[in-house]
This record gives structure tokens, sequence and C-alpha cells, in this order.
């Protein structure tokens, strides 16, 4: 459960997204989707399900009224660019923006967490990390165990489908681009288990200390606040090296895009932008 775990809206909301369903209709239904995702981790005390609950809601009028206007605003730049032709500039300026979106919905969160798990007892730690070490086995089944090929084949089946999500059925050539990509990535399970690992039991050594609420509050602020907590030198090369190629794909795709794939993909931008204004007016 690395930090990223902690943000249940934006898991939620976007893997529903991109698994088809529409935006509004995924929205509205978070204030039963995240209780049902956290409890797949954690079983909540009715005392413990009002705070959630009271937190939850607080959280979700802030995350429609105050943030889903700028998402917005960002969905139509991006489109703009988009039907110009995307840049590496664009594309790290889309990164960087992403990213404090990210950190904005971490930032309001993170006192709601402290609090919650505070309140945890020892048998409900214990099953939040059985749970966690659950998820582990199924990583490990998937991105070590598994054949390094079956890994390259999963990862460019996985950008074929995201991609023609966006711009309809890709040509032969660029099809042929991810085949390329998918060879050139690094793959990274085993230095990716390691962090988690590290990441994990320090999470557990924080959870420890929830009885001293000074050290506990400190810690925990500590560590969420350290994204590259547990990982080597080696994961760091490699995470580094795949993010360029990512780069790289989305510069050599972009190129080749037909008019009838370029206007798909800024037609969806933009109607994602305005489901999120009509989320945002229903505030």
């Amino acid at each position: 459960m690395q930090r990223r775990s902690f943000r249940f809206s934006l898991v939620v909301l976007f893997s529903i997204v991109l698994s088809g369903c529409g935006v509004r209709f995924a929205y509205n239904q978070l204030d039963w989707l995240i209780p049902w995702y956290l409890d797949d981790y954690v079983e909540l005390e009715r005392h413990q399900e009002t705070l959630f609950e009271d937190r939850l809601q607080a959280y979700l009028a802030w995350h429609r009224s105050d943030q889903l206007p700028r998402y917005a605003v960002f969905l139509n730049q991006v489109a703009d660019k988009a039907e110009a032709g995307l840049n590496r500039a664009d594309i790290e300026a889309i990164e960087q923006q992403t990213e404090v979106f990210a950190e904005a919905m971490m930032d309001r969160m993170l006192n709601d967490l402290i609090d919650l798990l505070a309140t945890a007892s020892d048998e409900q730690i214990a099953q939040l990390f059985q749970r966690l070490e659950e998820d582990n086995a199924t990583y490990r089944r998937e991105y070590i165990e598994a054949p390094p090929e079956k890994q390259r084949k999963q990862r460019f089946k996985e950008v074929i489908k995201y991609a023609e999500r966006w711009t309809g059925r890709l040509s032969d050539d660029q099809v042929g681009q991810i085949s390329d990509w998918a060879g050139q990535f690094e793959l990274m399970g085993p230095e990716i288990e390691a962090a988690r690992l590290a990441w994990q039991e320090e999470f557990r050594r924080v959870l420890a200390l929830r009885k001293d609420r000074v050290a506990y509050e400190q810690a925990f602020r500590t560590l969420i606040s350290n994204p590259r907590f547990g990982r080597s030198d080696a994961l760091q090369e490699k995470l580094d090296h795949n993010s360029e190629l990512v780069v790289q794909l989305y510069l050599e795709l972009d190129k080749t895009l037909s008019q009838r794939q370029r206007d798909r993909m800024v037609d969806k931008l933009r109607n994602y932008a305005e489901d999120f204004q009509l989320l945002a007016a229903q505030s």
C-alpha cells in the first residue's frame, strides 16, 4: 500500500472512467464506492464508520466544488494543445499539473487518514497487513514470477487498449510503435517489490506509534511526504528510463495520428471537461 493507495477517490473514479462508465455516473457513486474499496482492507467499527462517513462527505464536497472546476479548465487546455499537436514541453506540463492535483487530494485527506487510523485496533492493523500481503502475493505472480515476455506482452496489450479508448482503432504502424516501446521497457518487478515491502514495513512502524499522537502524526506525515521512500538507485534508474520512453512514445504516436483520431481524442477531453463542469455545478 504505497502512497498512491491513499488516493481513494482518484483510484476509484478514474479506474471506472477508463473502464468505460460515464464520469458523471462514477463520480456520483463515490460516497459508497470509496467505503466499499476501504472495506476490502479494514472492517471498520461503528464509531469509525461514522467518523469516516462524516469526513468523506466533507472531502467529496470540497473536491466537487474546488477541484472539479480546475480539472475542467485543465482538460480544455490539454484539448487545445492536443488539437495542435503535443510537444515535449506540453507533456511535461501535463504531468506536472496532474501531480499538483494528486498532491492537493493527498493534502486534503491526510488529516482524516491520520485521525481514522489512529483509532485502529491491533486486530484491524493485522487485517490491513494481511490484505497487503495478499496484494504482494498477486504482485509477485504478475510481475516477478511471470516470464519476462509474458509481462511485456501484457504491457503491450494494456497500452493498446488504453490508447484506443482515446483515439479509436490504431493503425498497424502505430501498433508497431507500441510494440517497439514494450521491447525497450525495463521490467521493474523485483525492485518495486523491495520498495513496496520497505514502505509497508515503515508504515507498520508508524501505525505502532498511534497511542503516542505526537510521534505517530509526525512519523505519518514524514512517510507520506517522501514518495521515494524505499526506492533503490536501481529502481530509480529504471523509472527514469521508462518515463522517458513513455514521453517518446507519446510524441511518436502524436505525430502519426490521423485527423479522425485526433478529433476523437480532443472530443473526449472536452466531454470530460464538460462532465466535470456539470458535476461542480451540482455542489
